[in-house]
This record gives C-alpha cells, structure tokens and sequence, in this order.
C-alpha cells in the first residue's frame, strides 16, 4: 500500500528506525512542530497550572478523588510494581 499517493512514497520504501526520520517530508515536521507548539500553549482541559494541578482531566479510572481510595489504589500499584521486579 501507499502511504502517501500523491508523493509516491509506498511503506515499503520507509526504513526502519531511525533512518525513517529522512522520509519524512519538511511540510510533516513542519506539521508535527506546530501541533506540537499549539498543544504547549493552549489552555484546553487539563492545563490548570494555577492550581497546581496540571493534567487532572476531572475524571478518575486508575486513581480517585478521595484521598483514602487514592492512597489504597496507589500502594497497591507500588505493591504490584515491586512484585513484577
């Protein structure tokens, strides 16, 4: 299959590891370093830095909102980690 038709680029032509960072057109960096700098500076959900929580979204799956089952959810991940060593 193609990965990029109109360039004529099949996956087949795309090395592996690092040596696929060339095949890489500049307008696809260009791409990636603007998405990247939008992600940086704009505030969408998550991005309370004033209250000094960067990254709580509001909802909880593997934690929780209250400080007991948080610290039981996450002595059992540091019990689990410890046991996988």
């Amino acid at each position: 299959g193609f990965l990029s038709p109109s360039a004529g680029l099949k996956f087949a032509d795309v090395p592996n590891g690092l040596a696929a960072i060339s095949k890489v057109p500049p307008g696809g960096w260009t791409q990636i370093l603007l998405y990247m700098g939008w992600c940086e500076v704009s505030r969408g959900p998550g991005s309370d830095i004033a209250s000094g929580r960067p990254g709580d979204f509001g909802w909880y799956v593997l934690t929780s909102a209250d400080p007991e089952e948080k610290k039981k959810k996450l002595s059992a991940e540091l019990a689990n980690g410890r046991l996988a060593m």
